[in-house]
């Protein structure tokens, strides 16, 4: 992975960093599919260091698994090191399908109770935040545990002190840039995250994918869309924008947009005319306007498809849900279902929409997938439910829960295909 030029940009200095030959400590993260993680650290030095003077255990990464380390001449990851000034950190950035949300703190108790007291009672209501606290951290605590020499015969000691990172990078997420939309009908702000691609060229028209994150992240800053799961960045790699260039755009919703008694706030109709705005900003294909999220996003595509049936030319539904007595016309859109076993009440709610579009004459493509699969398995399984024709599919993930439904669903090429051969 080429990661030249992302060390450009002006470091402040680290005041732990107490060895000077050391002149930056860069952590450089992916965001998979359960949030942002670090998978690169580049150690650059004043001095070619020697390859060989080098090991798997010349360095520790706090809280992290170290795979390799090696030199290099270019702060860039490589198969094989060789001498230079760079010293590459490798360390594992998997996903983990047990991922849990950050444990609430006694202060976080605190507001909630505020707030269901405020509400009249427990439970997220819509046009209320959560406290968006969640946290997907990009930096890299490092501590050099052996001795390493130059090119030139000089040793650099190992030192128990560790050393916090100068300089983050976050990869694909770094390549949106961030915006803000005046709401028409309430003048309030909403804050969005947008991607053109690389060589976006007017004269061309692009699909749009709209991206709605889950309740977790609400009211936090604009760019935590992008940190808490890849639903948004999963459409901007380099590889899924080689198949479908796309813009892309990820909302970072100040408020719960919508709640589990079908309650949803303004800020949805908002979103609408922000995707109206763009489209005489930039150079958006009208038959090609896709919508997804997770859980509460999941609710609001929802919503909006029911509102707006005219707009979106197809949708990818993860872990969400809806009155299901609501969703019968949804029967005439092209949608994609996601839930795992083990999200109950997605699961049920949504199997009781497919139900009542079957009684409504629609055919609904319907499978069970092992998400321990490897990608391009899953992949697989999706183009066998793809070469059924049906612009109604739902797929049930084994097992997991309601969060590790997204931590899958938005690396499935299969699907991600899928979507962008729909059109109105």
């Amino acid at each position: 992975m080429v990661l030249a030029g992302l060390l450009g940009l002006a470091q402040a200095q680290n005041t732990s960093m107490s060895d000077n030959h050391l002149q930056s400590v860069t952590a450089i993260a992916r965001v998979v599919g359960d949030g942002r993680k670090v998978e690169t650290v580049v150690l650059e030095y004043d001095a070619p260091v020697r390859n060989k003077s080098l090991s798997a255990d010349s360095y520790r990464v706090e809280n992290k698994e170290v795979t390799r380390i090696y030199a290099n001449r270019v702060p860039e990851r490589a198969s094989q090191g060789v001498d230079g000034p760079y010293v590459i950190i490798e360390v594992k950035a998997e996903v983990d399908l047990n991922a849990r949300p950050q444990m609430p703190t006694e202060e976080d108790k605190k507001k909630k109770q505020e707030r269901d007291r405020m509400q009249g009672g427990p439970g997220l209501r819509a046009g209320w935040s959560t406290g968006g606290n969640d946290q997907y951290p990009g930096n890299a605590v490092v501590t050099q545990t052996a001795d390493i020499k130059t090119c030139g015969g000089k040793t650099y000691k190992a030192s128990p002190l560790p050393i916090e990172s100068t300089a983050e990078k976050c990869l694909v997420a770094d390549d949106f840039r961030q915006e803000a939309f005046v709401s028409p009908y309430t003048g309030q702000t909403l804050p969005y995250n947008l991607y053109l691609p690389e060589d976006y060229d007017p004269a061309e028209e692009y699909p749009l994918v709209l991206f709605i994150h889950d309740a977790g992240v609400a009211s936090g800053d604009v760019t935590h869309t992008l940190y808490q799961g890849n639903g948004a960045t999963s459409w901007a790699e380099p590889q899924a924008q080689a198949r479908h260039k796309c813009i892309v755009v990820a909302p970072e919703y100040p408020v719960i947009t919508v709640d589990d008694n079908w309650n949803y706030s303004h800020h949805l109709d908002a979103t609408i005319a922000l995707l109206k705005e763009l489209q005489t900003r930039y150079s958006v294909d009208p038959k090609r306007i896709y919508t997804t999220g997770q859980s509460m996003g999941c609710m609001s595509s929802i919503v909006m498809m029911l509102k707006e049936p005219d707009l979106f030319a197809g949708a990818l539904l993860v872990a969400g849900k809806w009155n299901p007595a609501l969703m019968g016309p949804l029967d005439r859109q092209n949608i994609w279902i996601i839930s795992c076993e083990g999200d109950v009440s997605s699961s049920t709610l949504q199997g009781k929409a497919v139900e009542l579009w079957r009684s409504q004459g629609s055919q609904v493509t319907e499978a069970t997938w092992d998400m321990t699969l490897p990608q391009e398995q899953l992949s697989a399984e999706a183009d066998k439910m793809r070469a059924e024709g049906n612009h109604l599919l739902f797929t049930h993930l084994t097992g997991g829960n309601h969060r590790a439904t997204w931590f899958v669903a938005y690396g499935i090429e299969g699907v991600q295909d899928w979507l962008f051969d729909q059109h109105k």
